[in-house]
């Protein structure tokens, strides 16, 4: 391998500047400011100039991978219950009624009288 290839392996891994202001972002999301006030209160507060799509794509980000690590450390606890044993197990709902519909006898009907 040449020098420059070897250079650009490695490194340091990428972490969004947004990362440690998670729980601001939170907070102002339970207040129900919209994202670019959010962006804004970043840029006033913290310093932190972005758009306002880069709060809401890392939110959305953090949040889905934090459910995907929720789910997997409750799928690898199996001593626990799934569901509680004194709940009643739920049944599909009833299909509807069919209405009473009649086709009319199509020997009877004359289409020339139509034309």
């Amino acid at each position: 391998m040449t020098e420059t290839a070897q250079r650009k392996r490695g490194g340091k891994a990428f972490h969004s500047i947004l990362e440690p202001h998670f729980d601001f972002i939170h907070q102002q999301r339970q207040r129900r400011k919209t994202w670019q006030e959010i962006a804004g209160l970043l840029f006033t507060e913290k310093d932190i100039r972005v758009t306002l799509y880069a709060p809401y794509l890392f939110y959305r980000r953090r949040l889905k991978r934090a459910s995907h690590w929720e789910q997997s450390s409750v799928d690898s606890q199996s001593s626990r219950p799934s569901a509680p044993t004194n709940r009643p197990h739920s049944r599909p709902a009833p299909l509807p009624v069919k209405p009473d519909f009649k086709r009319p006898n199509l020997s009877t009907i004359h289409t020339e009288e139509f034309t």
